[in-house]
């Protein structure tokens, strides 16, 4: 293995490591993340924890500012409110060109893929982080499937950084349909734009359709009833 290689490895090893740390909440948003500490507790040198915070910076999970450091990056309501409308722009639009455009090879091979992750998050139940990560790959897998790299770079961005919020992770916890997945892929199945559009839209909007099914009524006041 030449220098360069191994450089890679190791710095592909605690880039993974960190992210899977941070979207598990391990580090929380607004958490600095101390350079020394990390060279220690990773066992690599400060040059291979730069590569990895850079990609990680790449990804939106971290910011980094002079005087400061290098911390968890925490979004406010209303950031998070833009970056979902983002995420649902780019998601819509991938649902419909998948519908239009992939090859049968390639939707077959989404709908085992769909399976996979529907056993999967089925057999995880409460444990949303390898859940989370799970879910996300699957959909930037879906983007990848379009051609167009960039809908997959900005997908990853946004739902990356939604990983690091209650919001999501209350959304792993709801009950979700055993085929939750296998739903969205048949949708694509069927070779309809609108249908794959309205079935994105349901399916990311789920938490928000259940919880206002399930939510109990407001208590009547007794002097209304009177």
């Amino acid at each position: 293995m030449v220098e360069g290689d191994f450089f890679e490895t190791k710095s592909s090893r605690v880039y993974g490591e960190l992210k899977r740390d941070i979207t598990a909440g391990t580090y929380r948003p607004g958490e600095h993340l101390v350079r020394r500490g990390l060279v220690k507790k990773h066992g690599v040198s400060f040059s291979i924890v730069n590569e990895a915070l850079a990609r990680l910076s790449s990804d939106g999970l971290v910011e980094t500012k002079e005087m400061f450091g290098t911390r968890v990056i925490s979004l406010n309501e209303q950031t998070l409110k833009d970056e979902f409308a983002l995420r649902e722009a780019v998601e819509r639009y991938v649902a419909r060109v998948l519908a239009e455009r992939a090859t049968d090879e390639v939707l077959t091979g989404l709908l085992e893929d769909a399976k996979t992750l529907d056993r999967c998050i089925n057999e995880l139940g409460d444990d949303e982080g390898p859940g989370s990560l799970l879910h996300l790959d699957f959909h930037l897998k879906l983007a990848r499937s379009t051609g167009f790299a960039s809908l997959e770079e900005t997908l990853k961005r946004t739902s990356m950084r939604a990983l690091l919020t209650t919001r999501l992770r209350k959304n792993q916890w709801l009950p979700h349909p055993e085929d939750f997945h296998q739903q969205l892929v048949r949708a694509l199945l069927k070779r309809d734009a609108a249908i794959a559009d309205e079935t994105m839209c349901g399916h990311l909007h789920y938490a928000n359709e259940y919880e206002a099914k399930h939510r109990e009524p407001a208590a009547i006041p007794e002097a209304a009833k009177a």
